[in-house]
């Protein structure tokens, strides 16, 4: 009976062997097998190694694949940790100043909070208005700025017509880059002068002695504590620049169709001939 249950058991494992590996084969679209004999009446269909090797390659490039379409997770999930670490290293610090602080320190420190936060919400609409000009996509502002129309093609010729369409692109063009410059030259010029008056007052917090009170261990925790603090913002910088490349991905696929439409819209017809009612073969 043991035998018996034996013998059954390793039929099925052979059947089963040899059906994955004609699947294999059937999906890989390979062939080549060679039969190794076991037993009398028996043979086990062992692939070759020309059938593993796309095998191996399909797993390379599945994995790669999926690394290339998670790598913006981890990217974000990178930006999220370094940010939790600042945002700690940033209260810590905040806390070391808030013990030896004077008087007068602390009141500087209030002021610039808000100075602070201002400052970095210029600089962000500065950073991404260059990082839009890297990447091609332009304020809605700027980019309503459109100013096309259809020539009629019975009345205008198709050459002069394209001429027109032609100049009336390229002057758009060249008032949106003009506007794009002007716009980034005066968010540069808020971020400047921010960044300016904000580095005289920490210049100008008291660095020896404040009304009796040693200011210089409180000085020293409020650059530690200013650096961290930057360190934080650049990072909610950095967080919120990366969407700007899946928003250029979008915008290609997007822009794409729209040129495509415009062509086919500006573009006269070319003209079909064709012969007279006289000449038409009888049906």
């Amino acid at each position: 009976m043991q035998n018996t249950t034996e013998a059954t058991a390793q039929k099925q494992a052979q059947i089963t062997a040899e059906l994955a590996a004609n699947l294999i084969v059937e999906r890989t679209g390979l062939a080549t097998t060679t039969s190794i004999t076991t037993a009398p009446g028996s043979a086990i269909t062992k692939t070759s190694s020309s059938v593993r090797d796309p095998i191996d390659r399909l797993e390379k490039l599945l994995l790669e694949y999926l690394h290339q379409c998670t790598k913006h997770v981890k990217t974000m999930t990178d930006n999220r940790i370094q940010l939790c670490k600042a945002q700690s290293e940033e209260f810590k610090a905040l806390e070391d100043f808030k013990q030896i602080a004077s008087p007068a320190q602390w009141n500087i420190h209030y002021v610039l909070k808000s100075k602070v936060k201002l400052c970095s919400i210029k600089k962000k609409n500065y950073c991404t208005a260059t990082k839009q000009v890297e990447y091609d996509l332009l304020p809605k502002f700027i980019e309503k700025v459109d100013p096309t129309w259809k020539i009629d093609e019975s009345v205008v010729d198709r050459q002069d017509a394209q001429g027109t369409y032609d100049y009336v692109r390229q002057m758009v063009k060249n008032f949106r880059t003009q506007l794009m410059t002007t716009y980034i030259q005066s968010l540069a010029h808020e971020y400047e002068i921010l960044s300016d008056e904000i580095k005289r007052l920490v210049e100008g917090m008291p660095q020896d002695n404040d009304d009796g009170f040693d200011a210089e261990p409180g000085y020293a925790a409020f650059k530690q504590y200013h650096d961290r603090r930057e360190k934080r913002l650049n990072l909610e910088i950095e967080k919120s620049l990366y969407f700007l490349e899946e928003k250029r991905v979008e915008g290609n696929s997007k822009d794409q169709k729209e040129i495509t439409t415009i062509e086919e819209e500006i573009i006269a017809p070319t003209p079909v001939r064709q012969l007279p009612e006289d000449f038409w073969v009888p049906q």
